[in-house]
């Protein structure tokens, strides 16, 4: 009774992530942030982020009953049995090989994650719009809006590199263990920072829809930028003898540029001892940490006062392209799913946080099979001399987006527009998830494929023309599919949270197993069985004619 009265046993139950932001107070208060107020706004964003808002069919006790639970954290230990798989690198004995790896995954999810996921948190002028009427600076709120974040980001980050240090400590040594753990807390919080920075630099130069469409681009770039970094770090190292697993490095100065190298250098300072190139990255690291601590200090309270400019110029008129009309009276078989077909057409188009979750995703997946194919391609061989099985997989990677799309597709800003439609007297489901469906797999997926494919046709010839047709139809199978295993809610009728923020990640993570069976059985299927490519193409012809016409009506 007295702990109550006191307000003990309330501050006993304070989660972990608040005490240890409590131990920072003074890092807070030295860059000119008042930390009671940042903390009110915090703890209460933490707090919305674990309730769900019920739908009008679904005001239930169990949906009361998870009312607190915050879904990106029960989902963590999904990627911490993933990174058990990062536990193969110590067969090597070379740090450098090691932690290249190691970081060089590290950063690439990072990122993948910050702009797919958290852009459209660091981006919400809702904040400015009810806080900053109070008597609460502009520094302040932007310092709770990237602790929000940064919550989330090292919580992530500790996830998928736990197998990774843990592993250290036992192969390395204590000292590698803690520089592992201090270098990783360092590479999640570089990835807010750098993302921080870069927001900051568009939107003080920039405003109104020009400056979303840059916001959009720049996150593309920072996506194919993070996936060519990534080969070209693996370019630095070659398997001198896969038996006793001998692995020689190239590294110069040259490779300056390449930041993750950065992050590796102490280690080749405590294993191999004192080199130039060491000493060299590692004070980079030094240095490019205080660059974007300054640069953050004085960028941080700008972002939140520059971010009312996304409410600004002028809107143009949203014209249908010839895709949409086309593709609408072709694949919509009545009037109710052509016209769901043109809103979810536009409305995909014309909303910023759509495009934020989603659109670096397909711009990775678009790079990556792309450098593999070059990769591929050695010495003075002829195309036709390379393995065509190898060439004909490629464009199947683009399938790995179907989980974040079907993900993407749960969300939006107008989400409120869901009661309008549960409530009309007249309303149909089933259009509605096929017409969001097709819309999907004309817009995002059919371009990707058609640009991979493309490329393969030129180099190869027409001869697997019908193979590549085949996979777009069984890509738009498994889209189907996968819209169904998780349309537990109406398309666009959830609020975007920052809980459930890495979802369509551990989704493409648990959906890259059945789809590389498939898609491996199926090219098997098509190279070595007669005449098994037409019949392939006769089946999942009648299967995307049945669910264009009669998916989803249960």
């Amino acid at each position: 009774m007295m702990r109550e009265v006191f307000g003990m046993d309330e501050r006993a139950k304070e989660p972990v992530y608040l005490k240890i932001i409590d131990k920072l107070a003074p890092v807070y208060q030295t860059f000119g942030i008042d930390y009671r107020q940042m903390r009110t706004i915090l703890k209460m964003k933490m707090t919305m982020d674990g309730r769900k808002e019920a739908a009008v069919q679904g005001m239930s006790s169990k949906a009361k009953q998870n009312e607190e639970k915050n879904q990106f954290f029960s989902s963590l230990w999904v990627y911490a049995i993933i990174s058990v798989f990062f536990l193969l690198l110590f067969v090597y004995d070379n740090w450098i090989f090691q932690y290249t790896t190691y970081f060089s995954y590290i950063f690439v999810m990072l990122f993948s994650t910050m702009l797919a996921n958290f852009s459209n948190i660091l981006l919400d002028v809702k904040d400015s719009e009810l806080i900053g009427t109070k008597p609460v600076s502009q520094k302040t709120i932007g310092a709770a809006k990237a602790t929000h974040v940064a919550i989330y980001l090292v919580s992530f980050t500790f996830a998928i590199g736990l197998a990774v240090m843990l592993a250290t400590f036992y192969f390395n040594g204590i000292l590698a263990g803690l520089i592992l753990i201090l270098l990783t807390f360092l590479a999640s919080l570089w990835s807010l920072g750098l993302t921080i920075v870069m927001y900051a630099t568009v939107l003080k130069h920039f405003d109104g829809e020009r400056l979303k469409n840059i916001i959009a681009y720049s996150q593309i770039g920072l996506s194919v930028f993070m996936v060519m970094g990534y080969y070209l770090i693996s370019q630095i190292f070659e398997v001198i003898d896969p038996e006793t697993f001998l692995v020689e490095m190239n590294l110069s100065l040259g490779h300056a540029l390449l930041f993750p190298m950065w992050f590796v250098a102490p280690f080749g300072l405590v294993q191999e001892g004192f080199q130039t190139v060491y000493l060299v990255y590692t004070l980079l690291l030094i240095l490019g940490t205080l660059a974007i601590a300054v640069l953050y200090h004085f960028n941080n309270d700008k972002i939140d006062s520059n971010l009312q400019k996304m409410n600004k110029g002028k809107t143009q008129p949203s014209n249908r392209s010839v895709l949409e009309k086309v593709a609408a009276k072709t694949l919509s078989f009545d009037s109710l799913e052509r016209a769901y077909f043109h809103f979810a057409w536009q409305l995909t188009k014309n909303e910023r946080e759509f495009k934020t979750r989603l659109y670096p995703s397909i711009a990775s997946a678009m790079v990556f099979p792309v450098v593999m194919f070059f990769s591929s391609l050695r010495g003075d061989q002829p195309i036709t001399a390379q393995n065509t099985l190898t060439f004909l997989y490629l464009p199947y990677f683009t399938m790995l987006t179907i989980p974040m799309i079907a993900v993407a597709t749960q969300f939006s800003v107008n989400y409120k527009g869901r009661w309008q439609f549960e409530l009309s007297p007249v309303h149909a489901k089933g259009p509605f998830f096929r017409a969001v469906t097709k819309v999907m797999l004309i817009k995002i997926l059919l371009p990707m494929y058609s640009v991979i494919s493309g490329l393969i046709i030129i180099l190869t010839g027409l001869t697997y023309i019908i193979q590549l047709v085949n996979g777009f139809l069984l890509m738009s199978i498994i889209l189907y599919f996968e819209m169904k295993r998780s349309s537990q809610e109406l398309p666009f009728s959830r609020k975007y949270a920052a809980s459930e923020a890495n979802q369509g990640c551990m989704s493409s993570l648990i959906f890259f197993v059945p789809v590389f069976i498939i898609s491996f059985i199926m090219i098997l299927v098509q190279a070595f069985v007669p005449y098994a490519v037409w019949g392939v193409f006769i089946g999942l012809m009648a299967l995307n004619i049945w669910w264009m016409k009669k998916g989803f009506n249960n």
